[in-house]
């Protein structure tokens, strides 16, 4: 008998100076829906998420009354992430962040991802949240928004949370695994470097 599961998330704003490596999504990888007052019926999740079940999370996520963010980026990579730790909870029956032994945040910067440096490396996790055992994206989000720790990050009710705007999400359904449903959404935010201005005051 499969049993739905949450799992917490650490909320530990801890500087880290770990450098990241890996490009930053182009333009043509990402897709961004203004939030806010836009209707549910508008927003377009057409890339948000590997399955129609993500995308409706995806969806949820967005439109909620209680979402603080004005921007949300949905980011290949970040679905391809959350895909494959959606895969690897299925395989090993289990709910959790440290699945291969990795951390949220370890795992977006080992596939990739320019995670913000001022985000720790090891076991912390400022950027993922996961379940299993919930069989449809309503059920996933009322669960994800019963845990405090879940809604602050997903909802963005800290500062800290608010800064982050790139999203992706991954639902997979194996029935023999304990659970048989797996969910996982990734919000991060990404490390941008500043480049320097144009000097336009060059005589003709």
């Amino acid at each position: 008998m499969k049993k739905g599961l949450v799992t917490t998330l650490t909320f530990a704003c801890c500087l880290a100076c770990s450098a990241i490596a890996g490009p930053v999504p182009s333009e043509g990888e990402v897709l961004a829906y203004q939030l806010g007052s836009m209707p549910v019926s508008d927003v377009d999740v057409q890339d948000c998420g590997n399955s129609p079940q993500a995308r409706k999370l995806a969806r949820l996520i967005m439109t909620d009354y209680g979402q603080q963010r004005t921007q949300l980026t949905c980011v290949p990579l970040l679905n391809a992430v959350a895909l494959a730790k959606a895969q690897e909870m299925a395989r090993k029956g289990m709910v959790t962040h440290y699945a291969g032994n990795l951390g949220a945040n370890a795992r977006l910067r080992e596939a990739g991802y320019p995670l913000d440096p001022d985000y720790p490396s090891f076991y912390h996790n400022q950027v993922e949240a996961v379940a299993g055992g919930f069989a449809t994206a309503e059920e996933a989000w009322r669960q994800f928004k019963d845990s405090p720790v879940h809604r602050t990050h997903l909802l963005a009710e800290h500062p800290f949370f608010a800064q982050q705007h790139e999203m992706g999400v991954a639902f997979i359904r194996e029935w023999p695994s304990p659970h048989v449903e797996y969910w996982a959404v990734y919000i991060a935010k990404p490390f941008i470097t500043e480049t320097e201005p144009s000097d336009l005051s060059a005589d003709d």
